[in-house]
């Protein structure tokens, strides 16, 4: 059997580290690495590391590419790098948990651990060899000791039906009468869209498979019944959060 080329990549979020992003892609002969970068350019300190591991990289013939996302936003960050895994799912993709903030560490390891399949997501953590105090072109430290493998623990995710459920009530979402500020869809209008048709037989099959489980154990949506002759589904809170970080499924 003829065993397909898997390319090594690297996802790094970018902070006031250059030696703990350069020096792990190196020594792991990463052939591309994703520097995940602040997408509000005028309110980011660290473009000037970025430009630094740009050129270091592409020394040792590294291929480089910006990410942009708001490093203040956890599930902003989870997301941009959940989708980085998805799109090179054929390859093996190493995860930086130490170069950037907290917030990126947080959001990278919870973008691992939504996969069920990961035997080609590796998070690592490069452990600096010496601190230093920092102010450029200084950096936060120097060096890399060692390179940790973090194992990853899965969390679960909802099943790819009820993601699916979760798009059709944003995307087909309207104003609930009487119901101010919130917005939702009929349940009718969302097994129409699931199964075909509203008949009695796809109500309950929606009831059972989708609406139930999205209430329980997901807390995803509120149900209002009998709002101008209809029952209503809505997105809360821990819906929108589900349904924007998981809007790319595993096909693979």
């Amino acid at each position: 059997m003829v065993e397909i080329y898997r390319r090594r990549i690297q996802i790094a979020p970018v902070g006031f580290e250059v030696d703990r992003v350069v020096i792990p892609a190196i020594r792991e002969k990463a052939e591309k690495v994703y520097l995940m970068v602040h997408k509000d350019r005028s309110k980011d300190k660290a473009t000037k590391y970025a430009a630094a591991i740009q050129r270091k990289l592409k020394a040792k013939n590294i291929e480089t590419e910006l990410v942009y996302c708001d490093w203040e936003n956890i599930e902003e960050i989870t997301r941009v790098a959940r989708d980085l895994i998805l799109k090179e799912s054929s390859n093996e993709v190493a995860i930086n948990l130490a170069s950037g903030s907290k917030n990126h560490a947080i959001g990278l390891d919870r973008a691992c651990m939504t996969f069920r399949k990961r035997k080609h997501i590796h998070p690592f953590y490069p452990e600096a060899e010496k601190w230093t105090a920092w102010k450029y072109p200084k950096q936060q430290s120097t060096g890399v000791k060692k390179i940790k493998q973090i194992s990853i623990h899965r969390i679960i995710v909802p099943e790819p039906e009820l993601i699916e459920a979760l798009k059709i009530i944003k995307k087909n979402s309207v104003h609930i009468p009487t119901k101010k500020g919130r917005v939702g869809i009929r349940k009718k209008d969302l097994a129409i869209a699931m199964y075909g048709d509203d008949s009695k037989q796809n109500l309950t099959k929606l009831q059972r498979n989708i609406t139930q489980k999205l209430k329980q154990p997901w807390f995803a949506i509120d149900i209002f019944d009998k709002v101008s002759r209809s029952d209503w589904i809505s997105l809360n809170n821990e819906g929108e959060y589900l349904r924007y970080v998981l809007k790319n499924e595993e096909t693979y």
